[in-house]
């Protein structure tokens, strides 16, 4: 399973060739595609605030993100993404290493479902031990 953060689902928006091209290898492996709970939080935020003033193209773009979406397995935030998320937090706090909270609640959900993360800043979650990160 793999754990698609946010960069990935605004790159395959805007037809990136690296997006595009890994998700026609997952597309081919029938491999599970996931997002976190979060990042679907984020991308639509993204499209809220760059097109709040403009309230067809908003509907629009909220309509056209909504179908995206549904390519993906959405994990929910719960009460072990919770708990996993504190301790990633408490772990990398320790190591003087601080990371997005959105970014360790990502990273949670993906260590919980033993899935890789993947994304075009890998160091946005590099510092979390045992998270498999792949970058496109």
């Amino acid at each position: 399973m793999r754990v698609f953060d946010t960069t990935f689902i605004i790159d395959l928006s805007n037809a990136d060739p690296g997006a595009t091209k890994l998700a026609s290898v997952v597309d081919g492996e029938g491999s599970v595609a996931a997002v976190s709970a979060i990042t679907v939080h984020e991308y639509l935020l993204g499209i809220h605030i760059r097109y709040f003033q403009e309230k067809e193209l908003l509907t629009a773009k909220l309509d056209a993100a909504e179908k995206e979406l549904t390519a993906f397995m959405i994990l929910p935030f719960t009460q072990d993404v919770a708990m996993e998320s504190a301790r990633i937090q408490a772990a990398l706090t320790k190591r003087g290493q601080i990371i997005g909270i959105n970014d360790i609640y990502i990273a949670a959900t993906a260590m919980l479902h033993k899935a890789t993360i993947v994304t075009r800043n890998s160091s946005d979650f590099e510092h979390v031990q045992g998270l498999p990160v792949e970058e496109y």
